[in-house]
């Protein structure tokens, strides 16, 4: 298993500060063609090579999340993409290590104490929230900046990704869940302590997979075997809890909404039946790791709606609808170019060599969840 924390090569070192100071400069990855033009003066020809040569761990397994030094699209790096670091590269990026350390464990501390705080009631379950207005306010010092970018920092974190969300109508706005798996990091107070946990977990959800699947002597293990014994984990995020309820099963897409389209029902001049067909179908292919499947669901999803929005086609809807906020808009952007990798999905007729699409490549959930946020509002 890659070693998160172990020494990189010159290269490697390269690559991460090409990325890092263009990041610490406007606040946004630069385009990969950048990163490449750059290594290329510098020396290194192959700047692909150098960023899937970045230790991943979990990446190996067939089943389960991985963590590594960079989030890319691994089926087709093109020169718009905007390949991102993640927190743990600042192990290795002076230039990362007060951003992406202190500054970082900061904020997770002060999610896992405001999780602590939450007191359930006995009656009801209700999501609690820390919004981009509770954090400035508890920490004053910070800048405006800094909290902007918050949200695409969590995007790439395990224990992060799965609460974020845009909130409010400005469009640097945000909300976080306090959910239950915030208390997996309780007591760490430093970014190599941050970067071991999540390595850990990532470990504690693969084993149970690797023992439970190999069986008895002589049996032979298939994918499918593996898949009937994993425990369920959303893509990216990490939890040593078997959820077995379905109140626990991992979503890719939020229970509060689907329950929100299910009460539409009947009462609007668009049927949501299919709408509530498809994201049932998805939810439970994410839960099974089918990324095939999910591909697909997300692409019918995306093509489906654009009538709720007022608009044929769901590129025009990218392009002429008025988002509630900015974020949704590059949201229902990024939707618009993952079309073209679930195309490519689809559509991609057998070869010689082996396919490459998994779980790790599936669009975050934040991107469908904001999509349908807006639609379900929609809907009359």
């Amino acid at each position: 298993m890659p070693d998160l924390s172990a020494p990189l090569d010159e290269a490697q070192h390269t690559l991460l500060k090409v990325m890092a100071e263009q990041y610490l400069k406007t606040g946004r990855w630069p385009f990969w063609r950048y990163v490449e033009h750059t290594m290329d003066d510098l020396g290194y020809d192959d700047a692909e090579r150098v960023l899937k040569s970045l230790p991943v761990v979990g990446a190996n397994s067939p089943v389960g999340p991985a963590y590594g030094l960079a989030w890319y699209d691994r089926v087709h790096l093109a020169d718009d993409n905007r390949p991102a670091l993640t927190v743990a590269a600042g192990l290795h990026s002076p230039e990362l290590r007060h951003v992406f350390g202190e500054n970082f464990i900061s904020v997770l501390q002060y999610f896992v104490k405001q999780q602590r705080a939450v007191r359930p009631s006995p009656e009801t379950v209700e999501a609690s929230y820390i919004t981009s207005d509770d954090f400035k306010r508890d920490f004053p010092a910070v800048t405006q900046e800094f909290v902007a970018a918050l949200p695409g920092i969590f995007e790439h974190e395990p224990v992060l990704r799965r609460g974020s969300q845009s909130w409010g109508t400005n469009p640097d706005g945000w909300r976080f869940e306090l959910h239950k798996w915030l208390k997996d990091y309780r007591g760490i107070d430093d970014l190599n302590a941050y970067v071991a946990r999540v390595t850990e977990l990532i470990l504690e959800s693969q084993t149970p997979v690797l023992t439970q699947a190999l069986g008895s002597p002589g049996h032979v293990v298939t994918i499918g075997d593996m898949l009937a014994t994993a425990t369920p984990t959303v893509t990216g995020a990490i939890s040593s809890h078997s959820a077995t309820s379905p109140e626990e099963l991992p979503q890719y897409v939020n229970g509060n909404l689907i329950k929100e389209l299910e009460a539409k029902q009947g009462l609007t001049r668009l049927s949501p039946d299919k709408l509530l067909q498809l994201v049932s179908e998805l939810n439970a292919c994410f839960r099974e790791g089918h990324a095939y499947a999910c591909h697909a669901l997300v692409r019918a999803i995306i093509d489906h709606v654009p009538p709720i929005l007022g608009q044929k086609s769901f590129q025009a809807a990218a392009s002429n609808y008025a988002w509630p906020t900015d974020a949704d808009r590059k949201y229902a952007k990024k939707l618009l170019e993952f079309k073209n990798q679930a195309d490519d999905v689809l559509h991609r007729q057998i070869r010689t060599s082996r396919g490459v699409i998994t779980m790790h490549d599936v669009p975050l959930a934040a991107y469908i969840n904001a999509l349908l946020r807006v639609c379900v509002d929609q809907l009359q």
